[in-house]
């Protein structure tokens, strides 16, 4: 039991400090119908526009995917390059609820001075943006 209570105050702390961005998003094209869709355009656009453009706050960390969830949520990850396996730095997913997209962002990284960048650049994408 002393276990359990224990793990439950460290989810809350964990949660406390993460920053939330939460959005029901109706997207824009039929190409981002489902949220496995959304989440292959979003994840494509971060690719382009953070990876393979060497984004300097991401230098650090890589792209890991999970477009095809069983759980019905697909999301992508951002993990740190040294330790891929680790707690993921920011969390974007995307699950149909109620006959729309809701798309969820989360994670310490949006914590940090560009958190704002990277929670507007998801959002966009997330509505079918295409800019960097």
């Amino acid at each position: 039991m002393m276990r359990f209570s224990a793990l439950l105050i460290c989810v809350f702390v964990l949660t406390a400090c993460t920053k939330s961005g939460d959005a029901n998003i109706t997207t824009r094209t039929r190409a981002l119908a489902t949220p496995q869709s959304l989440m292959v355009h979003v994840a494509k656009r971060a690719q382009a526009c953070w990876f393979a453009a060497d984004d300097p706050a991401f230098r650090k960390f890589k792209l890991a995917t999970e477009v095809n969830s069983f759980s019905g949520k697909p999301r992508i990850l951002i993990v740190p390059r040294n330790k891929p396996t680790g707690l993921p730095q920011l969390v974007a997913q995307a699950e149909r609820i109620g006959g729309r997209n809701n798309f969820t962002t989360f994670g310490p990284l949006l914590a940090n001075a560009d958190g704002t960048r990277f929670n507007n650049q998801l959002r966009d994408w997330a509505r079918g943006g295409t800019k960097c």
